[in-house]
């Protein structure tokens, strides 16, 4: 039979036999499997594993209780729940978005130096209802054990989880298998904080191990969803320097994480062993309803990250990546990316701008299997509003093998996509025998769009490497860009072109349909291996230029 055992002092004293129980003994009860406390045994013992315990509090006196360890808690390394909501009249959140949830345990970390929990061993721990703050290192660390869940706290804030409350250190550390930050209830939502000093971050997965979920967290937002809550000098949200499998998210709204990094809002990092992650549903760098941009900087890569997927075309799977610097940024290796069903630059509905400072996707190494969007409905992205380019790349002849096929990209402040880090559209080259990102793929010239009865027949030329087959992607925008070259408002459609021994090929594509009145079309062209072109120039008569009238925060 498990045991109860009942914290019922907010001390922090061991075998003082002043008759009451303290969370350090409870957890000392917990792994010896005996009484602690004093010869008087003022804390339960514990059983032995697989018995789960559960560490239960019942300070006398109403409202939030504050307990001020002198040093670091024993190591925790019997199966154990701790359970801050059994405290009073404590409870978990209810609220789908935003927090009610009351929590009346706060554990003061100011005058411990080291890490708070160490959580070790065999592993399948709780901890919940905790509000844990004001400490220099680690609040939670989870140290080569598996299948633990840390559920329900308020980490780095006050008692209200809407102040940040003096964190320094990293407050959760994981390495280890299956474990769980959050989950996918409302009750399950913790609120954390990122720390303030040098190399602090906020949750940092690392080792071998994986396999791990953060899920329906608010991590650097206040508890209602509302204001971004950083520490002086920002910090990163989340940070993954080798748990390979590890998933973010996912396609459930509980599921979603809201997520504010001033520095990063995701770093994918690990020497090459940060591989399979899954990053799917959540809002970074908005508030919990995705009306909202809150600032930082949304995905990014360094030293090796691979096989990733980003998104997806499952209804939920789309990230909100908005508010904030690049959304998207991968570098130093990162290969074997899939990108697809995201907002980048709007808000949750798709259709109204919360602009990224920079770039919307910014690339900087080789495809390598990489791909943006795909030929299947819901796996375009949308990539909208952003103030710098929706698709931005070094100009590396290595930087090849991109295939962007089927997104939403338009009213970007710069060009929809640019294959030479350039603010101007390359020109197209006889026979396309440059070197460049996506070896500088040419792109069609439309030479007639004739509409009629809500669908236009889409003609022209394309000159390429001959002898291939291309993949012809056409769209219909409201306005061009200020070069005359387009974005692509929404993709209508795609054809076959396959060019002579010239290099030469005519397409004819009948009716595509127009998405509404006043539209102009534009083209890309996408070679077998994956290497799609910029977008071609525009043809028809916009109603806008693209400049006049917007810049909604640029």
């Amino acid at each position: 039979m498990a045991a109860t055992i009942i914290v019922n002092s907010s001390a922090d004293d061991v075998n003082d036999h002043d008759g009451l129980c303290t969370l350090r003994e409870a957890i000392v009860s917990a792994n010896g499997n005996a009484v602690s406390g004093g010869v008087a045994g003022e804390c339960a013992a514990g059983q032995i594993a697989p018995t789960v315990d559960t560490i239960a509090f019942a300070i006398p006196g109403a409202g939030v209780h504050t307990i001020s360890p002198t040093a670091t808690m024993p190591q925790i390394n019997q199966i154990v729940t701790i359970d801050g909501y059994t405290q009073g009249t404590a409870h978990a959140n209810t609220l789908a978005i935003g927090n009610d949830a009351l929590l009346l345990i706060e554990i003061d970390g100011t005058n411990v130096a080291g890490t708070l929990f160490n959580i070790v061993g065999g592993g399948s721990s709780i901890v919940r209802g905790l509000v844990i703050n004001r400490l220099a290192a680690t609040a939670i660390y989870v140290d080569s054990s598996d299948f633990n869940i840390i559920a329900g706290n308020f980490l780095g804030t006050d008692p209200g989880g809407n102040t940040f409350q003096g964190t320094t250190g990293t407050p959760i550390q994981i390495r280890g298998n299956s474990n769980v930050i959050g989950g996918t209830t409302p009750a399950d939502r913790n609120v954390i904080v990122g720390g303030s000093g040098a190399n602090a971050g906020t949750i940092l997965l690392m080792g071998t191990n994986g396999g791990n979920f953060i899920q329906g967290n608010y991590i650097g937002v206040s508890a209602d969803g509302t204001t971004r809550l950083q520490p002086p000098g920002g910090t990163d949200a989340i940070e993954i320097l080798v748990s390979p499998g590890t998933t973010i998210g996912g396609t459930t709204a509980g599921a979603r994480n809201v997520i504010v990094g001033t520095i990063r809002g995701i770093r994918l990092g690990g020497g090459g062993l940060t591989t399979n992650e899954v990053i799917q549903g959540n809002y970074i760098g908005t508030n919990a309803t995705g009306t909202a941009g809150l600032g930082g900087q949304g995905i990014t890569t360094d030293n090796g990250a691979s096989n990733t997927t980003i998104g997806g075309s499952a209804p939920g799977a789309g990230n909100v990546i908005s508010g904030g610097g690049t959304a998207i940024f991968l570098g130093d290796g990162a290969a074997a990316f899939t990108i697809r069903g995201n907002k980048i630059g709007t808000d949750a509905s798709g259709t109204h701008a919360i602009p990224n400072s920079g770039n919307g996707i910014e690339i900087q190494v080789p495809g390598a299997g990489s791909i943006i969007g795909g030929t299947v409905p819901g796996e375009g992205n949308i990539i909208a509003f952003n103030c710098g380019r929706g698709i931005s790349f070094g100009s590396a002849p290595t930087f090849t093998q991109w295939a962007m096929l089927g997104n939403s990209i338009h009213d970007n402040g710069g060009l929809g996509i640019t294959l030479a880090n350039s603010s101007q559209p390359l020109a197209n080259d006889a026979g396309d025998g440059d070197t460049g990102s996506n070896k500088q793929q040419n792109y069609p010239v439309i030479t007639s769009a004739p509409i009629s009865v809500g669908t236009a027949t889409i003609s022209g030329t394309l000159n390429s490497t001959p002898n291939t087959t291309f993949r012809l992607e056409f769209f219909a925008s409201d306005r061009c860009d200020a070069s005359g070259f387009g974005e692509g408002g929404t993709f209508i459609g795609t054809a076959q072109a396959t060019t002579d021994i010239a290099g030469n090929a005519a397409f004819s594509q009948p009716t595509l349909p127009l998405p509404g009145p006043g539209v102009v079309f534009t083209a890309t062209a996408t070679d077998p291996d994956g290497n799609t072109s910029e977008f071609s120039q525009c043809f028809g008569t916009a109603d806008l230029l693209f400049r006049d009238g917007f810049e909604p925060s640029c």
